[in-house]
């Protein structure tokens, strides 16, 4: 049976093809995960590495969807998870003056409309989009409204809406220490 095991990340121009193959051909797992890889790094692991990633771990959430990459994996049979699908905590907006998607009016209006919170209708939002959705709250009563989100589905048109609301801004904002555009 495989194991699960962490590799160390290592950024370069091309992602190694040993070190997406590493784990998998010493018979401790059956795949390799990604990080916040983008379109061009996903690619090339694909195009040089022995093993197909399983996952890419990106940030994503309606106000920085991200589209072109998400669908990207999935056309190549890589799952796509969310890690801060709400959009990270009151830290961010203090270290890097960034706000939450929580804030956002149009996602309030239809939190209001399906009678569910915020943080609910965007984590539905994210499971209709196929991507695995890793919310993170340090208060009980979030974890258990986290949950409540298969008694509802967002309707076609609603999908839409949130999708007109992407600004590509991050929760995280990297660019403005490195002064580069990391969108992708």
């Amino acid at each position: 049976m495989a194991t699960s095991i962490a590799l160390p990340i290592i950024r370069t121009r091309r992602p190694s093809p040993k070190l997406c193959s590493l784990a998998s051909s010493s018979g401790k797992t059956s795949s390799s995960p990604l990080s916040n890889y983008d379109i061009f790094l996903t690619r090339d692991c694909l195009a040089y590495s022995k093993v197909k990633p399983a996952v890419n771990q990106i940030e994503t959430r309606p106000c920085f969807q991200r589209d072109s990459l998400v669908k990207f994996c999935q056309k190549h049979g890589v799952c796509v998870t969310a890690h801060t699908p709400l959009g990270g905590s009151v830290a961010n907006k203090e270290w890097f003056g960034s706000v939450s998607c929580l804030d956002e009016p149009v996602l309030k209006g239809l939190a209001e409309k399906y009678k569910k919170t915020v943080a609910q209708v965007v984590l539905r939002w994210g499971i209709q989009r196929n991507t695995v959705v890793i919310p993170k709250s340090s208060k009980s009563e979030r974890l258990k409204d986290n949950i409540v989100v298969f008694d509802f589905e967002l309707s076609e048109e609603d999908m839409g809406i949130i999708k007109s609301i992407d600004k590509e801004y991050r929760t995280n904002q990297p660019a403005k220490f490195w002064v580069i555009n990391l969108y992708a």
